[in-house]
């Protein structure tokens, strides 16, 4: 039902607390055994809401179970609340029952205090930049994810989001209005839960802003940032540091951004992140064709890089333009080499399925295996409008999964990668296991 969270709320407001609901009553006055069947124990109860708060109809069901009677709801109405799922003609219900009240002093929901997630990404027109900076208002204590909405999320919202103190996801990535950047990391710089930043996407927010100034602005325990929208050049060049706790970044979206200066960004503010573990980068539009080949010696500390072809030439791999550009000593060549990297996720932003001479090929990865360029690889995923399934290159990319699984057997043999934390037991059921963690995986591109 669309008003599935008002109408859980109000059916108990009235009902006494002495009974479990107005049905058992009736019940028990007619045959008292069959009110010993009927009830059934609190454990019970919390077992069965606990497993249906786990299905793809979560939301109806826990809805229906808080019709029950008081001791269904009282089970089914926090797991209802935690994470609801807002969607247009559910959402006027739901803010009536979180701001019962436009003034919290005259009168606060105690639901509010049971809202941990609030998405409100799959909402366009509904509510108002008012609603959604009452709704953080209310909920600022326990709230610890945000997706802001397209078009009711504004500056309005900073004062509410900068006292949700228990924040650890913020995503904004959807906003489509151009709120200052300097806004954004004021209200977010004392937010020391935060551990996921995404950005806005909206073009032009941090168009001409030097980001020097907000190095000392960034969440303290941040983990995963998304640099997308309209930063560009004096943004990118800007930056001087990042947080040392960041393990993931990703940079899309952002059509302004031009080669030199992502560069130079990756040599000068990521590479000395020795934390670092996952890269990302896609829908880069003013990227040349071989504008990351460099990407390998720029970031040696990742375990995962997820990378557009468009970006990306065969000789990303070629030891010698490395061995020029960074050996010391000219006499004594130093070979790439990039041990740590264990995934690498090769998509495009060219969805037509033509496969280009250019971009990489299955037997450019298996010359850098054969090499010692790449000694740590095991898992490859590739978009499928790559071709790489297609009937002319599915046999390298066949040999190149056999090459991958070889590797991976022999970490197993080692107990080293993801077998190092096997328990002797483990170990000795796990028979060839290392064939479901390692090899060539073609998903379908978003």
């Amino acid at each position: 039902m669309d008003n599935e969270f008002e109408e859980a709320d109000e059916r108990w407001e009235s009902e006494p607390t002495t009974d479990s609901s107005r049905e058992f009553v009736v019940a028990r006055q007619h045959d008292s055994r069959a009110h010993r069947y009927l009830h059934l124990p609190d454990e019970i109860i919390i077992q069965i809401v606990a497993h249906v708060a786990q299905g793809p109809c979560a939301q109806q069901a826990l809805f229906t179970s808080c019709l029950l009677s008081r001791a269904w709801y009282d089970a089914a109405v926090e797991p209802l609340y935690r994470r609801p799922q807002l969607y247009g003609p559910n959402f006027d219900p739901f803010v009536r029952a979180i701001c019962p009240s436009i003034n919290l002093h005259v009168r606060k929901s105690p639901l509010a205090g049971l809202v941990k997630a609030l998405d409100m990404s799959r909402l366009v027109h509904q509510g108002s930049k008012t609603v959604t900076a009452r709704l953080l208002g209310r909920t600022k204590d326990v709230l610890e994810e945000f997706m802001a909405p397209r078009a009711s999320f504004s500056i309005h919202c900073f004062p509410a989001l900068a006292k949700c103190s228990k924040l650890r996801t913020l995503d904004l990535s959807l906003v489509s209005e151009s709120p200052p950047l300097p806004d954004i990391f004021k209200s977010i710089s004392r937010l020391t839960s935060l551990r996921s930043l995404k950005l806005p996407r909206s073009t032009g927010f941090g168009v001409h802003q030097k980001a020097a100034s907000f190095d000392s602005c960034w969440p303290p325990q941040l983990v995963d940032l998304t640099l997308c929208g309209g930063i560009d050049a004096h943004f990118l060049h800007g930056v001087a540091s990042f947080p040392s706790t960041l393990r993931s970044l990703t940079i899309e979206h952002c059509p302004l951004a031009r080669s030199a200066a992502v560069t130079h960004l990756l040599r000068t503010a990521v590479r000395p992140l020795q934390n670092l573990e996952r890269f990302q980068i896609s829908h880069m539009p003013r990227l040349s064709s071989h504008a990351l080949d460099d990407i390998l010696v720029l970031l040696p500390q990742i375990s995962h890089l997820s990378v557009s072809v468009d970006y990306l030439s065969p000789s990303v791999f070629d030891s010698a333009r490395y061995s020029n550009a960074f050996s010391k000593d000219p006499d004594s060549p130093v070979p790439l080499c990039q041990p740590h990297l264990r995934t690498l996720e090769l998509t495009s932003t060219d969805y037509s399925t033509s496969i280009s001479e250019e971009n990489l090929a299955p037997i450019d990865i298996i010359i850098a295996l054969d090499e010692g360029t790449l000694p740590g690889l095991r898992r490859v995923r590739v978009a499928r409008s790559l071709g790489w399934d297609s009937a002319d290159v599915a046999p390298d990319t066949e040999a190149l999964g056999d090459a991958l699984q070889e590797g991976a057997r022999r970490d197993w043999e080692r107990k080293e990668w993801v077998f190092a934390d096997m328990t002797e037991e483990q170990y000795s059921k796990a028979a060839a296991c290392w064939e479901s963690v390692s090899g060539v995986w073609v998903f379908e591109s978003a």
